[in-house]
């Protein structure tokens, strides 16, 4: 598992007083509010000392960049969180996390691939599964989603002509 994380995109300035655009990719700009670094690179190696997180703005003020001028100078830049500095709710995984899981049918009682990537789409989650031959896109509802356990296993109930190969 990656210990560094996307956190999202900076963008231009707002303001004089150094608050940056920020384009969160997280549920919300919420979930990092308790992060006091972000990382300039998804090794940890350089980072950002949070000042203030203003989400209700969606901005971010770091240290040592309190005026416009400086502040424009991390337009662009993505940034990673440590995984280390969030807490998840119980039942909650990094979508990252599921990158390389296999993924069982309990109706076919067999393994339909591996998580190859997490999509958004229209505001919801998408999982793009797929075997090597075959790939679809799964929506991990509850009413398909069994268990999910990153890394190990993921259990679902596909519906008949949802995926390649569970028609009737």
């Amino acid at each position: 598992m990656k210990r560094y994380l996307e956190a999202g995109r900076l963008n231009a300035p707002r303001g004089l007083k150094g608050e940056v655009r920020f384009s969160c990719w997280c549920d919300s700009m919420e979930f990092l509010s308790g992060v006091s670094k972000l990382y300039l690179d998804p090794e940890g190696k350089a980072y950002l000392e949070v000042e203030r997180m203003l989400p209700h703005l969606g901005t971010i003020v770091f240290k040592g960049y309190g005026d416009r001028t400086s502040a424009s100078a991390l337009n662009g830049r993505t940034l990673w969180f440590d995984r280390e500095d969030v807490t998840l709710p119980a039942g909650s995984w990094f979508n990252d996390d599921l990158i390389g899981t296999p993924v069982f049918d309990l109706r076919s009682e067999r393994t339909v691939g591996v998580v190859r990537a997490v999509e958004e789409r229209g505001g919801r989650f998408l999982w793009l599964i797929g075997d090597g031959e075959t790939e679809f896109l799964f929506p991990p509802a509850p009413e398909y989603l069994v268990s999910v356990k990153p890394g190990e296993e993921i259990r679902i109930r596909l519906i008949d002509g949802f995926a390649p190969g569970t028609e009737s």
